[in-house]
């Protein structure tokens, strides 16, 4: 059996030429990651992803998490999970040290498929699906003088790409300018192409509601993130009050993060990330838990080749919500904005075709890293 050899960290960053930003106000000048990489004593290697700070992921690995992982059964990825949460949880059980494990639980994965020689999927329960619909997140504030011109053109490109669904950012301080942008984008696309917003919990409670019910009117898909993750009490009120889809979760981790969420239906739709609610080991559990609720799983995803190759396989192993003649299957959230490591990371990309992508059949993650970017971009 092989055992683990070494644990590396690889955080990268990379300028993009258009800055963006949304409702939090953060301009986006550079894409980044922490890339984890697992080799074993036989020359397997596991690759994985953390969401978040870079170098705050790269500390906890390098401080707490390798000296613990070193000489163990990769296989004994459950056991290693706990072990490492039961390790930290004294000093937080959420946030940063989540996101940790969640790349070294990838790519544990990663070494287990390619040990097998199967995909990850097959390995969690099987493949509900061999391909998946994918949505177009974007629709950034880029030029602050052309806001709804801009929304309308970038909507327009993605509904001639193919996407069925797009997810658009509101959030600009103005309530009427954004049904206004919203309502824009909604008049210049097919009306078979499903529309989301996402607030990127900007809002209080009273104006969620308010803005909420002229979302219901232009056929909006669901309402993203539309108050602070703190106040599960507004997100059950918003849930209630609303008849459009709540979702949320995005930053939030662990089944027990979650359990509240789905046990009250604060939400309509959770969205756990799988390089930060705890890797695939955890997100199963979460989707199951969810499930259990009748509450919608839909994985955000944010980052590179491997957290989009991982959200794949786990998108492939969820049955369908609920099973019916036509379900409808979970959407993959495929971000539009630009970003090299989600484009140039892997030697063959994962892209979209007509709106689909296809469930990566290779051994592991089913994907093979170009380490030429890894030393390109490295953060040092």
């Amino acid at each position: 059996m092989p055992k683990i050899k070494s644990v590396k960290c690889h955080p990268v960053s990379a300028p993009i030429e258009r800055p963006f930003t949304s409702s939090r106000g953060w301009l986006y000048k550079t894409r980044g990651s922490c890339i984890v990489e697992i080799e074993t004593n036989d020359g397997l290697v596991g690759w994985g992803e953390c969401y978040g700070p870079a170098l705050v992921a790269k500390s906890y690995i390098d401080t707490q998490f390798s000296s613990r992982l070193i000489g163990r059964d990769p296989f004994d990825v459950e056991v290693i999970w706990e072990d490492l949460y039961n390790r930290m949880k004294d000093y937080g059980s959420s946030g940063m040290v989540i996101s940790a494990m969640s790349g070294i639980d990838i790519a544990l994965w990663d070494i287990i498929g390619k040990e097998s020689r199967k995909p990850i999927h097959k390995l969690i329960g099987g493949c509900f699906r061999s391909e998946v619909q994918c949505y177009a997140t974007g629709l950034y504030f880029i030029d602050m003088d052309r806001l709804v011109e801009e929304a309308v053109e970038e909507a327009c490109g993605y509904a001639d790409e193919g996407f069925p669904a797009i997810k658009m950012k509101i959030g600009l301080g103005d309530i009427r300018f954004d049904i206004r942008r919203v309502e824009a984008v909604r008049k210049s696309i097919p009306d078979n192409i499903r529309l989301m917003v996402d607030a990127n919990h900007c809002y209080s409670v009273a104006q969620a509601i308010r803005i909420g019910r002229e979302l219901e009117q232009l056929n909006i898909e669901w309402f993203e993130e539309p108050i602070s993750p703190e106040d599960l009490d507004g997100y059950t009120e918003v849930s209630r009050t609303l008849d459009i889809a709540i979702a949320g979760g995005e930053n939030e981790f662990t089944r027990w993060g979650f359990r509240d969420i789905v046990a009250r239906k604060a939400m309509d739709i959770i969205q756990p990330d799988v390089c930060a609610a705890g890797g695939i080991s955890e997100c199963r559990k979460i989707a199951a838990l969810a499930l259990a609720h009748g509450v919608e799983c839909v994985p955000h995803a944010w980052g590179s080749v491997i957290g989009l190759a991982a959200t794949l396989h786990f998108l492939a192993a969820l049955p369908d919500q609920p099973p019916s003649f036509k379900p409808m299957p979970p959407l993959l959230e495929f971000e539009q904005c630009e970003n090299p490591f989600r484009d140039l990371l892997s030697r063959e990309p994962i892209t979209h075709r007509s709106g689909l992508v296809q469930i990566p059949t290779g051994d592991g993650l089913g994907i093979e890293i170009d380490r030429h970017i890894l030393e390109r971009f490295r953060v040092s």
